[in-house]
């Protein structure tokens, strides 16, 4: 295992020093980018302190499709995939474990293909506060609303102009980037019957 540090800015590998590697991010903020065929790249994801990256590729031999950028000043450790793989053959529940965690990414991945393959705007926002709220209703997004845009596949004009009508509506409150849902049964409405609610 080794440690690295990175600039804000600089991109990731899951290969560094040509060694397949799992990375845990030990200080700082990754970013997670997908580039679509046009080019324009769309924010999948953010990573923090404690999450790592290149574990759902642990047995492929080829880097993630995705780009990985720090959003400040990144401290990764890097842990060879070969040394995973061998405690995995020796140590079942450790293998378990990491099988669970492949599985919550995927959740993650199928919930955000159904986030951006949404039609409309609204739509995209409102699956995006459905999906991230707490216990308290509460969705707080790690990032300008800029970014919370790009993370959306939706220009910055029409994220502010979404919001604005779910806060008119009574459904959300705005507050930087933490949001409330103060209507559920009103967000849900706009989401699965947006011709009775205009």
């Amino acid at each position: 295992m080794f440690s690295q540090t990175f600039r804000s800015g600089q991109i990731l590998s899951d290969i560094p020093r040509g060694i397949p590697s799992i990375g845990l991010i030990t200080a700082g903020r990754v970013e997670v980018y997908s580039v679509a065929l046009d080019g324009k790249d769309i924010l999948l994801n953010e990573l923090s302190v404690g999450e790592c990256f290149g574990i759902c590729n642990l047995l492929a031999r080829f880097e993630l499709e995705t780009v990985l950028r720090c959003a400040i000043e990144t401290e990764v450790l890097y842990i060879p995939k070969s040394v995973l793989q061998e405690v995995m053959s020796c140590n079942g529940a450790f293998a378990l474990r990491f099988a669970a965690v492949c599985s919550e990414k995927i959740q993650f991945l199928l919930k955000r293909i159904e986030l951006l393959t949404m039609q409309s705007c609204r739509g995209r926002v409102i699956a995006f506060l459905l999906a991230g709220q707490n216990e308290n209703r509460e969705v707080i997004f790690r990032g300008s609303r800029e970014d919370l845009a790009r993370h959306l596949g939706i220009s910055r004009a029409a994220l502010f102009r979404e919001l604005a009508a779910l806060q008119s509506a009574g459904a959300v409150e705005a507050c930087g980037n933490r949001f409330y849902v103060t209507n559920l049964r009103r967000l849900e409405e706009m989401l699965y019957y947006p011709s009775n609610t205009k």
